[in-house]
């Protein structure tokens, strides 16, 4: 039986932090490039604020619904991590593949070289991974297409990259994060600890692995695209029957994007009654609609990171810094 640590003990590896000049490295771990305009626009953008861009072997490549087997992907991400010239690690894209690398990456070489490293979606199963084997403090936020890549005259893209700048080059905690869409009270209450999680679709498969913290006590964040409620209600009647949310001390659900029924139209519950029946026995506090997720906003959240929420105002702040 895996131990259960409490949150308070969850000690990471924080990176370096960024400093202008510095290279930062994309890699495809996922899916292929899926425009090539937005890759373009992505490497422009990190040029444009100061920092060189290396653009890993799988950013060109196509291999199935990939860009290449799994142990190609995992020692591109090896020689990033290894590579000290390299400051910081941003994917492309998510896609459905990064769960094949789990098994294959070195986890001992990520440990022994911290660095940022961001993404999202499907990325979420290497976030948690490298959580439980490397304790390694990683952001599920921007990726190249849709962070850095979005047009320019999008109201978010300076919101999205403020804050990951900021979280990137600066350490200090960052406080109270800033909202750009409104967000929602789902139950009142306040709730501080390391916080884990990201794409549902990751957590929902990964809570039962060793690469799911085994914590006493954290606060879950998660977002949902393209699900069915009918799916995402069985998914999450499972998680409270083994006692998944008895741990979980306030949840933080981001966008949700995509997710009407079209199986059972009419006939099951929204996505936000689901959650909170599924929690009503913990009286979890729970905070709607934060600004991460598949929609235009994604806030860097940082995996294992020390967190206090205020689900009676609908607040967050960080509480220690994201890099060193």
């Amino acid at each position: 039986m895996c131990k259960i640590i409490e949150a308070k003990d969850l000690a990471l590896s924080k990176p370096l932090r960024l400093s202008p000049g510095d290279s930062i490295a994309i890699t495809a771990p996922a899916m292929y490039v899926p425009d090539n305009e937005q890759l373009h626009r992505g490497i422009k953008t990190i040029e444009a604020l100061g920092f060189k861009a290396v653009v890993g072997e799988t950013v060109n490549s196509k291999y199935q619904n990939t860009t290449g087997t799994a142990e190609f992907r995992a020692r591109e991400i090896e020689r990033f991590f290894a590579d000290p010239s390299i400051k910081a690690i941003v994917c492309l894209f998510g896609g459905d593949a990064s769960f094949q690398l789990l098994k294959t990456i070195d986890y001992n070489l990520i440990k022994a070289n911290p660095k940022i490293f961001s993404g999202m979606s499907d990325i979420t199963h290497l976030h948690l991974a490298f959580v439980t084997q490397a304790n390694l403090m990683s952001f599920h936020g921007i990726d190249l297409c849709w962070g850095f890549g979005v047009e320019d005259d999008q109201p978010a893209k300076k919101y999205n990259l403020d804050l990951f700048m900021q979280c990137c080059m600066n350490p200090e905690p960052l406080g109270l994060v800033p909202q750009f869409t409104p967000w929602e009270t789902w139950r009142k209450g306040t709730a501080t600890g390391s916080i884990i999680g990201g794409w549902f679709g990751a957590v929902s498969t990964m809570r039962n692995t060793i690469y799911y913290p085994n914590l006493s006590e954290y606060i879950l964040f998660t977002e949902f695209i393209g699900a069915e409620p009918h799916n995402v209600q069985r998914d999450l009647q499972v998680m409270e029957a083994n006692g998944f949310f008895e741990q979980v001390k306030g949840i933080l659900i981001g966008q949700i994007i995509d997710c009407e029924e079209q199986y059972y139209p009419g006939e099951v519950p929204e996505i936000k009654e689901m959650i909170l029946a599924a929690t009503a026995e913990y009286n979890i506090p729970v905070i709607g609609n934060v600004d991460f997720g598949h929609g235009a906003t994604n806030i860097p959240m940082p995996e294992g990171i020390k967190v206090e929420m205020d689900a009676t105002n609908a607040s967050l702040k960080i509480l220690e810094p994201f890099v060193r």
